[in-house]
């Protein structure tokens, strides 16, 4: 293998997984541009590593070229974890990992001369990691649940809190309206995206706030 062909495959591997880093990186995620690049020319150097020992140690026995190959994917898990992140009842950074998982197996392919696969595994990676901001706005156009909840209190309501409590079940807050009521009673109205799995769990912890009187889901 010429240092050319090194050259062109780390590049190459380097370029794949800067898309996909790029556009994690746009997401906000934590492992973004450079964490994709390194997983991907790691893996690339790995597997040629391994091709170069198999053909190199061949006249000593059989040698299997896949060994190291197969470490990388046992490894990467490992890393995929690191992304994936707890949030409340609710799990960020699946596709994070995934896509980390992808990239390995990108930097594999380069690593043995399979640009064609990688190129279109890349491609298809990316188009589905961006059809994902088109399920975000079809999701925004769907109606919402609309969250009601009166609340007797003098200063200030507890709107920061629910809507923190939403966000950490994996739900999203689109509009909140307060309207004034009698007695020192407001109401909180919130248009909100909850999985109706987390419905009772919510009203509840709201009831539970100081000062809520009643709290009604539509």
């Amino acid at each position: 293998m010429t240092s050319l062909v090194i050259l062109l495959r780390i590049l190459l591997s380097a370029l794949f997984g800067g898309l996909i880093g790029i556009e994690r990186e746009i997401h906000g995620c934590a492992a973004g541009l450079r964490t994709h690049i390194l997983v991907c020319i790691g893996s690339t150097l790995f597997m040629m590593t391994s091709i170069t020992v198999a053909m190199k140690y061949s006249h000593l026995g059989e040698v299997d070229p896949s060994r190291i190959a197969a470490g990388v994917v046992t490894g990467i898990g490992f890393l995929g974890a690191g992304a994936i992140i707890r949030y409340g009842a609710s799990i960020r950074g699946l596709t994070t990992a995934a896509s980390i998982w992808a990239v390995a197996a990108v930097g594999l392919a380069v690593g043995c001369g399979m640009y064609e696969a990688a190129g279109i595994t890349t491609g298809v990676a990316l188009l589905i990691l961006i059809l994902s901001r088109l399920e975000d706005l079809l999701e925004m156009k769907r109606p919402g649940k609309k969250l009601e909840v009166f609340q007797r209190v003098e200063g200030e309501t507890c709107k920061a809190e629910i809507k923190s409590l939403i966000e950490e079940y994996g739900g999203r807050v689109r509009q909140i309206t307060i309207e004034d009521g009698t007695g020192g009673r407001k109401k909180i109205i919130l248009d909100i995206k909850l999985s109706r799995l987390y419905y009772k769990d919510i009203i509840a912890k709201i009831s539970a706030m100081p000062g809520v009187e009643n709290v009604e889901m539509q």
